[in-house]
């Protein structure tokens, strides 16, 4: 039983003072985490979107025709000319991926200022 107890002091003594620490961060210290965090997610976000298929290839993040084309669409597509509109489509998105590395730039820049 002793022993038991020991064990759970163990556990609970370093919750304790890491709990303690939390307060401790310094304002600083939280805003160098959050710069730290948007670059490393801007870096991720350019590993999976600013490569070919990284928008067009995700569904997720596909950007579709704006609402003002769309129409434009729909005659292209029923007057046969499909592969017209996909090709708008798939150029779109492309354009999208080769600017996702600026973007970081921008990003990354701002976040540091």
């Amino acid at each position: 039983m002793v022993r038991y107890f020991g064990y759970v002091a163990a556990l609970l003594i370093p919750a304790t003072a890491s709990a303690a620490s939390l307060a401790d961060i310094s304002n600083r210290d939280a805003a160098n985490g959050l710069k730290d965090a948007l670059t490393r997610g801007s870096h991720a976000a350019v590993a999976r979107l600013g490569v070919e298929n990284g928008f067009f290839g995700n569904e997720r993040v596909k950007i579709p025709l704006p609402p003002s084309l769309r129409r434009v669409e729909a005659v292209m597509r029923s007057i046969g000319m499909d592969r017209h509109a996909d090709e708008l489509v798939l150029r779109m998105n492309r354009a999208a991926e080769a600017a996702v590395p600026e973007a970081k730039t921008l990003l990354v820049d701002a976040v540091k200022k």
